[in-house]
């Protein structure tokens, strides 16, 4: 699990990185948002969903992954609500696109 979050990582990089080079910083940094804006949750999720294993653990796995999904919702929306709010000069398609590449990414 900890690799596709270093892959949402690097294609967000990538993604940013092209936005840069063909449509210039505001479209770059919305995208590399968007992207950060997904990935970060599913780290979240990632650490908690898999902190137990075993048929001794379910209990502890199941409020994993109860915790890790409830905390990556609210660190979601927390995340585009603060993008929206507190960043004025936002491609809010772009957002949304990187969110949603980096999200299918995973």
């Amino acid at each position: 699990m900890y690799k596709v979050i270093i892959v949402q990582l690097a294609v967000t990089s990538f993604i940013a990185a092209a936005s840069l080079l063909i449509s210039g910083a505001v479209l770059a940094y919305s995208a590399l948002l968007g992207g950060l804006i997904s990935a970060v949750p599913n780290s979240y999720f990632a650490f908690h969903a898999f902190r137990y294993q075993g048929a001794r653990n379910a209990s502890r796995v199941v409020k994993g992954f109860i915790r890790g999904e409830l905390g990556k919702i609210i660190i979601t929306v927390m995340l585009f609500a603060l993008g929206f709010t507190l960043i004025t000069s936002l491609n809010e398609l772009a957002l949304i696109l990187g969110f949603t590449l980096i999200h299918f990414v995973g």
